[in-house]
């Protein structure tokens, strides 16, 4: 109930929101048909805020899904509640460091992400190494920052090197590279699980988090503009 109140109030907020199209057309006019695409000349500066997005939500979607499991098999955490307030405190560190960091470049924000990345996944593997509760706690926050500011980076990113008749597509582009960050790496992870160790489940994990974080600032501090 208080989520459905919450939603009525988000769409009120939108519906006052002011237009961007200066002049939009006729509802009828308007092509329903799905398009995404980058063009060409951007492709090499569209890699570094797609791995940051797909980065940013692989790590939303490992606490989603994941960090249940490993309270309560790796930190012997049973208590319903703690779980649930680790994904709570990563959602509000999230909401926090996007409303403090609103002054920051959309590229500087999107290069912070990539860099903290790689120690986040660094405290989630060291936190079931160890035992650690206070590690899982210093990782959810780590990975917290991370995730707003990959997210928030890489989409102002976007927007900036998208030409305006194209902006709708290079968007659901960079959407789609969100979504499959939020699903794939857990699915692969789940399925590693079943063959490996958790932990080592989750060093495979960090790997390809760090790997890509790499070769995203890579790209992405070669065409900072």
């Amino acid at each position: 109930m208080v989520y459905l109140a919450l939603l009525v109030v988000v769409t009120l907020l939108i519906w006052r929101t002011r237009e961007t199209v200066s002049r939009p057309g006729r509802l009828a006019d308007v092509s329903l048909r799905p398009r995404l695409s980058v063009p060409a000349d951007i492709r090499a500066a569209f890699v570094a805020p797609a791995v940051t997005g797909f980065g940013a939500m692989a790590l939303v979607g490992f606490y989603a899904a994941l960090a249940p499991s490993i309270l309560a098999q790796q930190l012997h955490v049973a208590n319903h509640a703690e779980a649930g307030g680790l994904f709570f405190e990563l959602s509000i560190v999230a909401a926090a460091t996007i409303l403090a960091t609103v002054r920051l470049s959309s590229r500087a924000g999107m290069l912070a992400a990539l860099a903290l990345m790689i120690p986040a996944v660094g405290l989630m593997v060291a936190a079931q190494f160890f035992a650690s509760m206070s590690l899982m706690v210093a990782a959810t926050a780590v990975c917290g920052v991370a995730a707003a500011l990959g997210y928030r980076g890489g989409l102002q990113v976007v927007n900036q090197i998208a030409p305006a008749e194209r902006r709708a597509e290079l968007v659901s582009a960079f959407f789609i590279c969100c979504f499959c960050g939020n699903a794939l790496p857990v699915i692969g992870i789940g399925l590693l699980s079943s063959w490996a160790t958790p932990t080592t489940a989750s060093l495979a994990f960090a790997g390809m988090i760090t790997l890509f974080s790499v070769v995203a600032l890579g790209f992405g501090v070669k065409y900072a503009r």
